[in-house]
Formats: C-alpha cells, sequence, structure tokens
C-alpha cells in the first residue's frame, strides 16, 4: 500500500524576522544560525542567510548548508511518501526540492565533530527562473569565478534531481491510482447473429486529486522566465516514460458470488493515449499535461452463453499499466 501526501510549504520567502526565528531548528543537514533576508546584490535580489551544514566529511557538510540555506530562502516541495506490505514499513522517505541555488557563499568556521564536520558560512540565494544560462556568468570580461560557477552548478543541479524525485514519486501512481470509473447497468443483448452478449458500459475520468499532484509536480520542476514556464528533456522523458509508455491497458475482471474469476482480461484503448490533438485523450505526447476534463465512455462486449451468465456475479474494471495485464490483451470493444 503506497500513501502519497504532497504539499507545498513556503518557508518565509518575504517573512519577517520573528517568522523566520520559528524555524531556528536543527535538521538533518545542518541548523540555520541567524534569520535570513533579501536584499539586493550587484543589481540582483539575493537571500542572505547564515547557517551550519552537518556531514561525514566537509564537502557534504557545505552542500548540506547550502542545500539548506536554499530551501530556507525559497521554500520547498515536500512529499512524503510511504510504501508498506504486510503491516511492515518497506520504504518511508521525504522528497524536498527547493528553486533556487547558491550565487556565492563566505565559510566563517569549519569544526570537526566526532561524526563528521560542521561547516558555518554566510550565504547568498538566487532563484533559478532568473535565467539559469547566467549561472557560470563571468564577474568581468575575461574572467571566470570558477569556484562561485561549480557551486551555482551543483545546487541547480541539485535542486533538478529531487524535482525528478518528487516527479516520480506522483508518477508511480499512474495509471492504477489516477482514474475514475463509474460503472453503469450491466445489461445482455443479442447481436446480429443471435448470439448472446454481456455487455459492461462504464465511464473513465481522470481523478481530480491526482491530476492536481501532477500539475504541482510539474510546475515545481519547471524553469519560468519571461516567456513562461518549461520543464527541460529529463523531465519531459520521466513524464513520457510514465505517462505514455507505460501503455495503459483497460483491465477487466468478473468473478461468480463465490469470488471465483471468471474473466480477466485487459482491453488496448488508443484513446487512453493519443497524439491526435483533434480528439479528447487522456494523455497527448505533444504536451504531456493531463486534462482534468476529459472523459470517455466505452463499453465491454463479451460472448457469453446461458450458462456462463448463470455462474457471473461481480464486475470489477480498472486502467492499469501493460505491464500489470494477463498475457492475453483484447480490442473487442466499443
Amino acid at each position: 500500500m503506497r500513501r502519497l501526501i504532497a504539499a507545498m510549504a513556503c518557508v518565509g520567502a518575504f517573512a519577517t524576522a520573528q517568522a523566520q526565528l520559528q524555524v531556528l531548528i536543527p535538521t538533518p543537514f545542518g541548523m540555520v544560525v541567524s534569520a535570513g533576508q533579501w536584499l539586493l546584490f550587484n543589481n540582483k535580489r539575493v537571500y542572505y542567510i547564515e547557517v551550519t551544514g552537518s556531514g561525514r566529511t566537509s564537502e557534504e557538510a557545505r552542500m548540506n548548508g547550502f542545500r539548506l540555506a536554499v530551501e530556507q530562502a525559497l521554500g520547498s516541495v515536500i512529499a512524503s511518501e510511504t510504501e508498506s506490505r504486510n503491516s511492515r514499513i518497506q520504504r518511508d522517505e521525504v522528497i524536498s526540492y527547493a528553486a533556487g541555488f547558491v550565487e556565492r557563499y563566505e565559510v566563517v568556521t569549519t569544526m570537526p565533530t566526532g561524526s563528521g564536520y560542521e561547516i558555518v558560512m554566510r550565504v547568498w540565494v538566487q532563484r533559478t527562473n532568473l535565467a539559469e544560462r547566467l549561472l557560470a556568468k563571468s564577474q568581468a570580461d575575461g574572467q571566470i569565478d570558477g569556484a562561485r560557477a561549480s557551486i551555482a552548478v551543483d545546487t541547480a543541479q541539485y535542486s533538478r534531481s529531487q524535482g525528478d524525485r518528487l516527479l516520480g514519486t506522483v508518477l508511480r501512481d499512474f495509471p492504477e491510482r489516477s482514474f475514475d470509473i463509474r460503472l453503469e447497468s450491466t445489461r445482455v443483448e443479442l447481436d446480429a447473429r443471435r448470439r448472446t452478449e454481456l455487455v459492461v458500459p462504464f465511464v473513465i475520468a481522470w481523478n481530480g486529486m491526482y491530476v492536481r499532484s501532477v500539475w504541482s509536480a510539474q510546475k515545481s520542476v519547471s524553469t519560468c522566465g519571461w516567456n513562461g514556464c518549461v520543464m527541460d528533456q529529463q523531465s519531459l522523458d520521466l513524464l513520457a516514460d510514465e505517462l505514455i509508455n507505460t501503455r495503459p491497458q483497460v483491465l477487466v475482471t468478473i468473478t461468480s458470488p463465490s469470488g471465483e474469476v471468471k474473466h480477466r482480461v485487459c482491453y488496448a484503448y488508443d484513446s487512453l493515449t493519443q497524439d491526435n490533438p483533434t480528439d479528447r485523450y487522456f494523455v497527448r505526447r505533444n504536451d504531456l499535461v493531463p486534462d482534468i476534463q476529459t472523459r470517455i465512455r466505452s463499453e465491454i462486449r463479451l460472448p457469453v452463453n446461458s450458462q456462463d451468465l448463470a455462474d457471473l456475479s461481480q464486475v470489477d474494471v480498472r486502467v492499469v499499466r501493460a505491464s500489470n495485464c494477463p498475457s492475453q490483451v483484447l480490442v473487442y470493444h466499443k
């Protein structure tokens, strides 16, 4: 069983010093030494804060201090996912994504500890949506501040990788938890050749809470500038892998009154994922943005006889990945 909680945590981008003091508590990365504030530095809006980074090595302590500074400055999106099986926790992780990077820093002190190092630093943080292509811009013609550029790239890369983990956490629930399915009344009909068919009509629609989670995750990994917000190719590839390449199918299971499975088959639906922009589909490869308004009404027709009908009781319809289907996949539907 997997439980997903996605929430936006805004940690004082323009908060007062009193509000900032409420977060001066230790974290796994380290702790905030003094309340931060937004400043204008070299004609750029940056967030100045003093932090202590902790780690097994001095490099790890330094990077953890940077991550803490970025999250204090710009806030983070936090996803907590717990997987349990047979009442035992299999995985419990918290993923934090902060959309920023370290513009510059100064080391105040480096202190060895029994478990590693603690480094006190003054850190200036800049948002990632302010032209990330300028991460390694020279301070003057012919000069490159390699140390600053290296830290800026490292922290920006960390933010991107955490964003991918956040997006991946949400996408792991696709399609099993991403759709609402409404079954309509089943009926029995005779076809043109007087053969008996069991007709199972249903309507598939996006689950609103799931779509909003995807939208939030997509926004978190997007870079925003004067021309709008865009995702990089790695994030787009992740979306395509989970939403398109998993080839979602409609799984129909029919059981007897005793619970015995009498029919369990997947049906391939091109309308679940499609490139055609003129029709309504759940996911289109050209934009990879779920449309919460999309609904598909369809029906499954099963050839049966009177003996089969007498032993059928319960119908279950759900959307699953192709890898979770039985070996047989049919296209016998309307």
